[in-house]
């Protein structure tokens, strides 16, 4: 096992020069990870579509194997967070740990696929804050119509907000996530005492029993499946505190911890609250098609019959989306700008700046701000449009972990590279979680594409195959047409005997760190 005298010591093993400033303790990067998988929030903006489709079991036990898969998941990139704590994560790990004739092609698409679906990620946390926000006004303001391009202008201001929030006030996002992650639990605790003391209950039978085809498939099996497509997306994200690891204190053991925690947090109020929600719902009609357009609007209604309750309830989980959004721009700026720094970006040399006043990659924040914006002006024009965009964003994230999981499991066999692992570690059961993790996430790289209901129309289509096709199609041939002579992978700025200077092989010596405990 490899451990090492400091972060910095860390971060050159990985090649690379310490450059930014490191302010996140072990709580803010608890915090910022459970607050960015949301999972309580995320369910209740899209439970409805597992409900029709699947049914109240399919959710259920959905939910239970998406937390299983997602741990897999967390576990295999802890271990390699821990052996490379680096902001471009990956796409450096697949790089690092693919067979050396891949490295380059694999490490260019992985970071293309990641960028484009953590961007649509951001544009789509927009989008459910935006028409929750109108959901909201339809409830309690009885003219209001709402209109599409208010949801634009909705999503731009937000999108806005985090962009400012993530350059002039950098120095607080530290303070902000660990906020974020207390509320994400405070609100949990109570919206469902909300729910659990005012509500009248559905049956067992009705909530573990109750399966729904209303997808029109022909196999019954198909909608089970599609039902686990909402608690996949729920937790999905699990990435985002790894791309905060050249910021972090003691990072090969903080960012492991906060990564494997925030599931377990996530999971567990997940989990508990999907089964406060279907418990509550007692009368599927009124809840699935109330004006309002949100479903859980109409089951804080059914529950409380209160309009004010409602409201609050539905504010809760705003709050925390908001809060959400912060954390993601902060994540995903880092991920442009390692990837900038490794020249996989066109205009890199602009993207992988970081501004001297706050040490911090602003052009990679401002670039996210544009992309939101333009992305946002599709939905004017059409939702189903805008749908297709961020159809992309599971898919890339669930394809961005099966890859670099892929090749370190392969790396498991190669005596001649072994790999050197960090301090913390999976020990003997790596491989078998390794697998574990490829095969939840090839289950889902397979039914993600399909669409929700049959017959298919131009309207109801799921579009995340044909995007995602064209965005491998473009890494490809921009990767042979202009980047291949630019991008060899990771580039090692650091020597690698500068590096086993710093190197330790007794214990790790963190960095000092205001009243940090982990």
């Amino acid at each position: 096992m490899t451990v090492y005298s400091s972060d910095a010591a860390a971060l050159e093993a990985a090649g690379k020069k310490q450059v930014l400033k490191r302010e996140w303790n072990f709580w803010a990067l608890l915090g910022m990870s459970a607050c960015t998988l949301c999972t309580w929030e995320a369910t209740s903006a899209l439970f409805a579509g597992a409900y029709t489709n699947g049914g109240p079991a399919s959710v259920v036990y959905g939910f239970i194997v998406s937390v299983l898969g997602t741990l897999a998941i967390a576990t295999s990139m802890a271990e390699m967070a821990s052996i490379s704590p680096i902001a471009g994560a990956q796409y450096h790990w697949s790089a690092e740990h693919a067979p050396l004739r891949w490295r380059a092609l694999v490490s260019y698409i992985q970071g293309w696929v990641t960028i484009t679906g953590w961007v649509a990620g951001i544009a789509s946390v927009c989008f459910l804050i935006a028409s929750m926000i109108q959901g909201l006004a339809v409830l309690n303001y009885s003219g209001y119509e709402a209109k599409r391009w208010h949801a634009t202008l909705i999503m731009i201001a937000f999108a806005g907000i985090a962009t400012i929030g993530n350059t002039f006030g950098k120095k607080l996002l530290p303070l902000w996530e660990t906020l974020g992650g207390a509320l994400h639990v405070l609100f949990f605790f109570l919206v469902m005492i909300g729910i659990l003391a005012t509500s009248d209950k559905a049956s067992n039978h009705d909530v573990w029993g109750t399966f729904i085809n209303g997808g029109g498939w022909d196999s019954d099996g198909v909608s089970f499946c599609l039902g686990f497509l909402t608690p996949a997306f729920a937790l999905a994200g699990v990435d985002a505190v790894i791309h905060m690891s050249e910021e972090a204190f003691n990072a090969p053991l903080n960012i492991p911890r906060a990564m494997i925690w925030s599931v377990i947090i996530n999971g567990t109020a997940g989990f508990a609250y999907i089964l406060a929600v279907l418990y509550s719902i007692t009368d599927p009609d009124a809840v699935l098609g109330n004006e309002t357009g949100f479903p859980i609007i109409g089951v804080f209604l059914e529950a409380t019959n209160n309009q004010k309750a409602a409201t609050a309830m539905m504010t809760a989980v705003i709050i925390v989306f908001t809060m959400n959004l912060f954390g993601c721009v902060a994540s995903v700026s880092r991920l442009i700008w390692a990837f900038s720094r490794d020249k996989g970006l066109p205009f890199s040399g602009f993207f992988s700046h970081i501004t001297p006043w706050n040490k911090c990659p602003t052009n990679a924040v401002v670039a996210i701000f544009v992309a939101v914006s333009l992305l946002s002006l599709i939905n004017i024009g059409s939702t189903t449009a805008f749908n297709a965009l961020i159809s992309l964003t599971t898919l890339g994230f669930y394809f961005s972990y099966a890859i670099p999981t892929l090749m370190f499991a392969m790396r498991r066999f190669n005596t001649s590279n072994p790999i050197a692992f960090g301090p913390w570690t999976l020990g003997r059961f790596g491989l078998v979680v390794n697998v574990l993790a490829i095969a939840f996430c090839l289950f889902l790289i397979i039914f993600l594409p399909f669409p929700p209901v049959l017959p298919v129309t131009g309207t109801n289509m799921n579009y995340a195959s044909p995007v995602f096709g064209a965005v491998m199609l473009f890494a490809i041939v921009n990767y042979y047409v202009r980047a291949r002579r630019r991008f060899t992978g990771p580039i090692k700025e650091v020597t690698s005997e500068t590096s086993s200077e710093n190197v330790a092989h007794e214990s790790v010596v963190a960095e000092k760190q205001p009243a940090e405990s982990s």
